[in-house]
């Protein structure tokens, strides 16, 4: 008889175009748990301390929401779509991207979290010789300690998303806590550092960022989680569960990115500066929640960059017979690249800013071709099951994402998924269905 845990590998390994059987569903409670753990990075908590530098505390804060809130309601659209099919995001992509060209964004997706996973276990490293008063040594040539430390965190976090979707519950309800008791003790310490009350902190003037950009900010924080919830939402038992986590989470994981503005605010520096600033509180014990809240986020991109190329790799194996990868096996080139790019100092605030910035942008109007098909496609025009010939798909996200990335078009935190789904409605509707014609799936 083959054990539970041995049949969930094999179903996560066999096929990712393959549907979640009922046994290996999960109640809400350990899907919000993941969801708030896919949040509880530095990544958050460093781009609200550079906020907090630049806006007044209360407007930062209430930007971020509006931008959490945002991304609720695409991500509510867009993982509900897991939850009744019981499949990940690109089997879901199929439709309006077609069967082959549903590769541009599993590739995209697999090389940005492959990225961000070297970016963000440097910057825990960074973060955490700060906080244990640690100096970088020059070892040999470019070579330093920091080089050692931050690759071997990096190698330690992948454990749980080579194991499976089991292992990364169990971290985040261990994790979460310990990270969100550091983050109190944050801002308690921000408020005794800064001259005044913690009323006068939210309102202290600043205006070198907009409200816009915060806002911004708020969706590019989750915009690349909210985009891929089917990867972890197909294992929720039921809609109305997944409903629940999905309200509780994006409200209470604004905390996250909000205890950094009020930390960058009282502190006046960047977050390196300010994580280092708790050795004295805390400690080791700031260091290891951080690594563990950190991991909970690193395993999931892992995990959702594995799943990208495996189904990458079976969609080139379907037109020219190249061979596939497991999810597993697929999950080990993510975690090499993560490796080697956190053991070479990835993790600077320019580069995460980059990658930030680059999830707001691309992944939201993907959302919105998603959207678009399977709410106004399929079920305002009653075309349902049906497939595009990948053209109406990746012209209308491509095009969409290169528009808020440059900035054209204005309040791209809401324009990138509107236009995303007015594009590819258009296109489809106008260009692809009645010129090339449409398959069923």
């Amino acid at each position: 008889m083959v054990s539970e845990e041995r049949e969930e590998e094999a179903f996560l390994d066999e096929d990712v175009f393959r549907k979640v059987p009922e046994t290996e569903t999960y109640e809400w409670t350990h899907f919000l748990m993941i969801f708030i753990g896919m949040w509880a990075s530095l990544a958050a908590v460093g781009r609200g301390v550079t906020l907090g530098l630049n806006i007044t505390p209360w407007k930062g804060i209430l930007g971020l929401f509006f931008g959490y809130m945002i991304c609720m309601v695409y991500g509510f659209l867009v993982g509900r779509l897991g939850v009744k099919r019981r499949l990940a995001t690109y089997p879901i992509l199929q439709r309006p991207f077609s069967k082959f060209w549903a590769i541009l964004p599993s590739l995209f997706t697999f090389g940005l979290a492959a990225t961000f996973i070297g970016v963000q276990a440097d910057v825990i490293a960074r973060i955490s010789m700060a906080v244990v008063n640690v100096p970088i040594i020059t070892l040999v040539g470019p070579i330093t300690n920091r080089t050692i430390i931050s690759g071997l965190l990096c190698a330690g976090m992948m454990f749980t998303a080579y194991k499976g979707i089991r292992y990364i519950r169990n971290l985040s309800w261990a994790s979460i806590p310990f990270y969100m008791s550091v983050l109190v003790v944050g801002i308690v310490l921000a408020t005794l550092k800064f001259d005044g009350s913690f009323l006068e902190l939210l309102t202290v003037e600043k205006h070198k960022t907009s409200f816009a950009t915060a806002t911004f900010i708020g969706v590019s924080l989750y915009a690349g989680f909210s985009a891929m919830l089917p990867d972890v939402s197909r294992f929720v038992k039921t809609m109305r569960g997944f409903t629940k986590a999905i309200i509780i989470g994006f409200i209470s994981a604004v905390f996250i990115p909000a205890s950094g503005v009020l930390m960058g605010a009282g502190y006046g520096a960047q977050y390196f500066g300010v994580f280092g600033a708790f050795a004295f509180a805390l400690g080791i014990y700031a260091a290891v929640s951080m690594f563990l809240a950190q991991w909970t986020t690193n395993d999931n991109n892992a995990f959702t960059s594995g799943l990208a190329l495996s189904t990458a790799s079976r969609i080139l194996d379907r037109k020219f017979e190249t061979g596939r990868l497991n999810r597993k096996a697929a999950t080990l080139i993510p975690i090499l690249v993560g490796i080697g790019l956190s053991a070479a100092g990835a993790g600077g605030i320019g580069p995460l800013i980059a990658f930030v910035t680059a999830l707001g942008s691309w992944l939201p109007p993907m959302a919105g071709v998603v959207i678009g098909h399977y709410y106004i496609v399929e079920k305002v025009a009653g075309e349902k099951g049906v497939a595009g010939k990948g053209i109406a798909g990746p012209i209308s996200w491509i095009a969409v994402s290169l528009l808020v990335h440059l900035g054209i078009l204005p309040w791209g935190a809401i324009t990138g998924v509107v236009g995303g789904v007015a594009v590819y409605v258009a296109l489809y509707f106008g260009v692809e269905s009645p010129l090339f014609g449409k398959e069923k799936i």
